[in-house]
């Protein structure tokens, strides 16, 4: 358990990062499956996530470092857990991803042990990237110095992030939301402080950084497209999905066992013009690359079913397209009338 990533310090600012318009990569030392840890089943979002099998399955496909081209991300995150203490700070590619973001006005951001990955990050000149600034993290003086777990720990955070210059400060308290912005560096104490410290980076990107204009133009395309669709289909709007939809367009589901195909012009046929249903939409997550991209959106009709839809999406002539769609539904329990 101790040398697993911390679940909640994942999914907790992924999905803050998400509902505000940004696609999320994972990065590992190694690539491929990492450990996962300190569940809580209860939560419900931890829940929801822990069942998404798109999510966990870029956990479970990490990227290598050097698959990662750094202009075209504008944060990197250090999630916590006690994995975040092996591997992670001495990574070579790991930091030179972090300087090039942080030299293209990005953000550096950590979360309780995930500041171990800052511990020793240094510019091209080898000076400490962040000297003087003021750094949090999971404090030495709330381990449990005599488990097991803290004797092959290679360092305590707070006295190597003092060695590289940075100004280690923390909450005495504990669980407190304690968080730190000092310039583009965000960093939480413990799991508590991760919604501020995703919304302090959003801030920042929103206020202070100018992204890619390709690629924000892009996400603003790919959201615009799922919105005809799902607006489109709840308010009896044809022409907003023929807009979303590649005219060869087909959708796919099971149904008893079988492979069920229907054509998007069978779908778009059937919804009568000016016709609103009771249809809920919302957009989860969006993952951009180059002119492909997935999305995934719930569609909610109360009384009835809730839907889970997966998007293949191209961009071609300028414009973006559901060329694909995938779904699945749960039968919802029917309330009675009052």
């Amino acid at each position: 358990m101790t040398a697993a990533n911390h679940f909640e310090e994942i999914i907790v600012p992924y999905n803050a990062f998400i509902k505000a318009g940004y696609s999320v990569d994972f990065v590992s030392p190694k690539g491929g499956a990492i450990p996962i840890g300190y569940i809580n089943a209860s939560d419900s979002l931890q829940k929801k996530y822990l069942y998404d099998g798109w999510f966990m399955d870029k956990l479970e496909h990490t990227r290598k470092p050097d698959e990662i081209i750094s202009d075209n991300y504008s944060v990197i995150f250090y999630t916590g857990g006690g994995a975040a203490m092996y591997g992670v700070a001495e990574d070579q590619a790991i930091q030179k991803i972090a300087r090039s973001i942080y030299n293209r006005n990005g953000v550096v951001a950590a979360i309780c042990h995930g500041t171990a990955g800052i511990t020793y990050l240094k510019d091209e000149k080898g000076k400490s990237l962040y000297t003087g600034r003021k750094i949090t993290g999971y404090p030495d003086e709330f381990e449990n110095r005599n488990a097991a777990y803290y004797k092959t720990f290679p360092f305590a955070i707070d006295k190597a992030i003092k060695n590289n210059q940075g100004n280690f400060v923390y909450s005495k308290n504990g669980g407190d939301a304690f968080y730190i912005v000092d310039g583009r560096f965000v960093t939480g104490q413990d799991p508590s402080s991760a919604p501020k410290v995703a919304e302090e980076i959003i801030k920042i990107l929103d206020n202070n950084f100018k992204p890619n204009a390709a690629a924000k133009n892009d996400l603003e395309q790919i959201r615009a497209v799922l919105l005809d669709y799902i607006e489109g289909t709840a308010n009896g709007e044809p022409k907003r999905l023929r807009k979303a939809f590649h005219p060869k367009f087909n959708l796919y589901t099971v149904a008893k066992d079988t492979l069920w195909t229907r054509s998007g012009e069978k779908y778009i046929s059937d919804i009568k013009a000016g016709e609103k249903t009771n249809r809920i939409g919302n957009i989860i997550s969006i993952d951009i690359e180059k002119d492909a991209a997935i999305a995934k959106a719930e569609i909610l009709i109360p009384n009835w079913r809730r839907f889970t839809d997966y998007f293949l999406l191209l961009k071609y002539e300028g414009n973006w397209k559901i060329v694909h769609k995938s779904y699945s539904w749960i039968e919802l329990p029917k309330q009675e009338k009052k």
